[in-house]
């Protein structure tokens, strides 16, 4: 078969102002905005997850963290209410202790000055 002259290939003239180019400004901006949309959405997500408390967390009725306070970088002592009875409950990084169990009503355990904080109380239980 013989070859084609160059007479018979039809010559294309191509001006490449006239295509897109697809890395353009245009492109780019539709891609980031995509982008920034999609990470709002997640985020709402995320917050409307932790406002409705259903972040990670159980509902447990019968189990109530009443007030914590902070030791150091990584100590506590948490008073938590588990059915009517108040725990007072010292955490740490390894290790969760009873340090003492409150009988009665929060109000009796309670000292009458309204101004005594809840370290003022575990102080005087721990005494």
């Amino acid at each position: 078969m013989p070859l084609a002259a160059e007479a018979d290939i039809p010559t294309v003239s191509r001006h490449f102002t006239d295509v897109d180019n697809p890395v353009g400004s245009h492109y780019i901006l539709q891609i980031a905005t995509s982008f920034i949309a999609v990470v709002a959405f997640i985020l709402l997500l995320a917050w409307l997850m932790k406002k409705t408390g259903r972040f990670g967390t159980t509902n447990n009725a019968n189990i109530e963290i009443i007030s914590s306070l902070s030791l150091g970088i990584r100590e506590k002592i948490v008073l938590v209410k588990v059915n009517d009875v108040n725990i007072v409950v010292g955490v740490s990084p390894g290790q969760i202790r009873t340090l003492h169990v409150l009988t009665g009503t929060l109000q009796d355990a309670a000292i009458n000055n309204d101004n005594d904080g809840f370290g003022r109380l575990i102080g005087k239980f721990l005494k």
